[in-house]
């Protein structure tokens, strides 16, 4: 055999995880039922995790938009609406928060 018969595909270098894996550990824990389902599935570990996520998002986004507005301004949180957003993962349920003037037009989840 020669060099040139023997080469030998260049190894993948793994991706650093975003995540402590020590966090991925404690979320996984908490899960009682280890089924593929109950950690990836819409209503187990990853579906929670979104819905947070996506909550998060806008409430972040709203206290951004509350704050730009100054403290002169009449508008303040104004309790949640439910609305489901549909992702290529499947429906996903989120309380939209709101604003009491309602001229909060989300990034993240349009309205209407």
């Amino acid at each position: 055999m020669t060099d040139e018969m023997t080469t030998k595909k260049p190894k993948k270098s793994k991706e650093p995880c975003p995540f402590q894996v020590e966090l991925i550990d404690q979320l996984l824990a908490q899960v009682e039922n280890k089924a593929a389902e109950s950690i990836l599935g819409r209503s187990g570990l990853a579906g929670h995790l979104k819905k947070t996520l996506a909550e998060r998002m806008l409430s972040a986004e709203l206290t951004h938009h509350l704050a730009s507005e100054g403290d002169s301004s009449r508008n303040h949180r104004d309790g949640t609406s439910p609305k489901k957003v549909l992702t290529p993962g499947g429906d996903l349920h989120l309380d939209i928060l709101r604003d009491r003037l309602s001229i909060l037009e989300p990034r993240l989840v349009a309205m209407h």
